[in-house]
């Protein structure tokens, strides 16, 4: 009867939602510790789609863009983990304007990277890109995809070139770019040879 009775008081677990929504509304007021914690708390939840595509990428890039730099190995672990709910799970079905949201985020993650040299970054959150692209085809996102491809140069168009023909299903939304000789040659043959038949 006293095991019944202390279950029944037992404090009930705060849902990681609606702390995840706090402090993304604590960030949005300047607050860094509010993103390390938000980072964190979503890295302790992989398994979360609501918390990696509902308030993950709501998170501004120039917040999540030096907290995912400073903690390369957690970075890792949530894109990965974002990465997996490419198709939703039991509960929740992608729709298609959290998708295109999803790879915006993840476009400005790579082009946040890419402008600070961290390559592993800019790998990882390309990867992560391209999987979503790859698996929903939005327009929107790729008018943001395009342009930025255009302008990738050096060490990032060579990440680029590599994660694209890594994902042909992605890289060939881009087959455009082929054709575009402002563009690095290496990311014009990645989108070319992805095409190829």
């Amino acid at each position: 009867m006293l095991a019944l009775i202390d279950r029944e008081h037992a404090a009930i677990p705060e849902d990681p939602f609606q702390s995840a929504q706090t402090l993304l509304e604590a960030a949005g007021t300047g607050d860094s510790g509010a993103v390390d914690a938000l980072l964190t708390l979503v890295g302790d939840h992989p398994e979360d789609y609501e918390l990696h595509v509902g308030v993950l990428v709501r998170l501004d890039i120039q917040q999540a863009g030096p907290a995912l730099v400073r903690e390369p190995a957690q970075a890792h672990t949530l894109l990965r983990a974002l990465a997996e709910h490419v198709h939703g799970d039991d509960t929740h079905m992608v729709q298609f304007g959290d998708a295109a949201a999803v790879v915006i985020w993840l476009q400005s993650i790579c082009a946040y990277a890419a402008g600070h040299r961290d390559w592993d970054l800019l790998e990882e959150a390309a990867h992560t890109m391209c999987i979503w692209d790859g698996a929903w085809d939005q327009w929107s996102a790729q008018d943001k995809i395009t342009p930025w491809l255009r302008t990738v140069k050096s060490e990032a168009a060579s990440v680029m070139a590599s994660v694209l023909r890594d994902h042909p299903d992605s890289a060939q939304h881009f087959s455009h770019v082929a054709d575009d000789r402002t563009a690095d040659p290496r990311i014009r043959q990645a989108v070319r040879t992805s095409t190829a038949p």
